[in-house]
């Protein structure tokens, strides 16, 4: 396996090549760098099958120079200090990653992901996915990209009305009355979309805030959304909303 590594700091460059050589002999490292602009054309030129990519960095971060990479794309490992967003999109999409500083049991696990994933194409809609809605963050009009089956889909938040759990499925009901089926945790879509206004009521409801019409708080109380659907609210989870509407 060709590894190529980008992070502005040197001496995470340095930590990780150590790792790779004393644990990993089957990678070898065949570029480092730590300019993102200057690392585009060695890429693109090395064609490694393993790309070590940092998120904070200067002039272009990792995903901008992701973007910019000749397709297909390698696989993937994100290494990261802080910013909880691209975290988040990160572990919604189901990307690699590695949180700074590096931990030698973190990394052996994310590269035996990338082992048992080396021969198939998940990563690309994942990574299609990934970039679409760290693009979507601040937007005035966002939307998220979700994998469905073998291709994705864009759905306007604000089109959103609420999202339920079904195991290791989450249904999400639209307006005009369509529904999809998404292979995620209903917790994945609460890391993304909290940001934009929705609330996590109960263990199986996800709502957009948006489509809240009506809070009763009798008989253990339930939520109305804009499309008739009467919800349970979790006596857990009253506090939360009772801080979070403003009727």
């Amino acid at each position: 396996m060709k590894a190529y590594i980008l992070d502005d700091e040197l001496s995470a460059i340095e930590v990780l090549e150590i790792y790779l050589h004393k644990h990993f002999p089957e990678i070898t490292v065949v570029g480092k760098n730590t300019k993102p602009i200057d690392a585009i054309d060695e890429i693109a030129l090395l064609q490694p099958n393993l790309l070590f990519l940092d998120v904070q960095m200067p002039k272009l971060n990792g995903f901008e120079v992701l973007e910019q990479l000749p397709k297909p794309w390698p696989k993937v490992v994100f290494t990261t200090a802080y910013d909880k967003f691209a975290i988040d999109a990160i572990k919604y999409s189901a990307v690699y990653y590695l949180l700074k500083p590096l931990n030698l049991h973190e990394l052996k696990n994310a590269i035996e992901k990338v082992t048992e994933n080396l021969m198939h194409n998940y990563d690309y809609l994942r990574l299609q996915e990934l970039l679409f809605n760290m693009k979507a963050q601040g937007s005035q009009k966002p939307k998220i990209a979700v994998k469905n089956n073998d291709a994705i889909e864009y759905l306007s938040i604000d089109e959103i009305i609420r999202c339920e759990a079904d195991n290791n499925y989450t249904k999400i009901y639209l307006s005009g009355g369509k529904k999809i089926i998404v292979s995620k945790t209903l917790k994945e879509f609460e890391l993304v979309l909290e940001q934009y206004n929705f609330l996590r009521i109960h263990q199986s409801h996800l709502i957009n805030k948006e489509h809240l019409k009506r809070y009763i708080k009798t008989d253990g109380g339930s939520v109305i959304l804009a499309d008739g659907t009467e919800l349970p609210v979790a006596r857990a989870r009253k506090d939360i909303l009772n801080k979070n509407i403003d009727f």
